[in-house]
């Protein structure tokens, strides 16, 4: 089957490659749809651009972002991120400290009790929409602590993103993980190279639990580069 070119989508913290099912049934007769698993609930995958395909598009929700090599990151002629993040933490001095805090506060609990934090996290993210049940039988435990603590020191380097050659950010207004104006922040820093996107009324699972509303603005930068090429 001949491709367009080809996605590798990145999921975020507490979630895996299954998320992203329904995007690859809507795009896998078009684009070679790959999709990352950090090993959070199954065997680590780590996919990567075929260099016989000229396309080369990135998914990346909200921690998939860092979850990205740089040199995959660098390939890429179009990133697309959904309720994402160069930074964890606000960049105002009084909110950041907030942040930091309420982080290690999470960090503390989840060390004691990594299922009830789990738990709360999806109610979170799904909201205003039902979470879903987890099945605590193949949970890296391990693996989720550690990238909770990373989520303090992580940054994307903003240089790197400036060479993107184009990015489109999808941010929710219900997001009770990332605060939407993080996604602004972060379109500020960008904005010579990329285009914004507000949802209503959905939460941080946005790509997931309101894949209509991405659904159009997703064709947009995808009509973009089949009639430009790779900018």
């Amino acid at each position: 089957m001949s491709h367009k070119g080809e996605i590798i989508a990145y999921h975020g913290w507490g979630f895996d490659r299954n998320c992203w099912k329904e995007w690859q049934e809507i795009l896998s007769s078009n684009f070679l749809f790959k999709t990352y698993d950090r090993g959070y609930f199954d065997q680590k995958y780590t996919p990567y651009f075929d260099d016989t395909e000229k396309i080369k598009i990135i998914f990346a929700h909200s921690f998939g972002l860092h979850l990205c090599y740089l040199e995959i990151l660098k390939q890429a002629n179009l990133i697309i991120l959904f309720n994402s993040f160069a930074h964890f933490h606000p960049e105002k001095e009084k909110q950041k400290k907030r942040s930091k805090n309420a982080l290690q506060l999470m960090i503390n609990e989840f060390n004691n009790n990594p299922k009830t934090v789990l738990e709360s996290f999806y109610k979170k993210c799904y909201y205003p929409f039902s979470s879903v049940n987890i099945n605590c039988d193949t949970v890296d435990w391990e693996k989720l602590g550690k990238d909770l603590e990373l989520l303090n020191t992580s940054i994307v380097d903003i240089n790197s993103l400036k060479k993107a050659p184009k990015i489109y950010i999808i941010q929710s207004s219900k997001d009770r993980i990332i605060n939407p104006s993080h996604a602004q922040e972060l379109f500020n820093q960008l904005s010579h190279n990329s285009q914004y996107f507000n949802v209503e009324g959905v939460g941080h699972t946005l790509p997931f639990t309101d894949i209509q509303s991405c659904l159009p603005i997703v064709n947009q930068a995808l009509g973009e580069l089949e009639n430009y090429g790779t900018y």
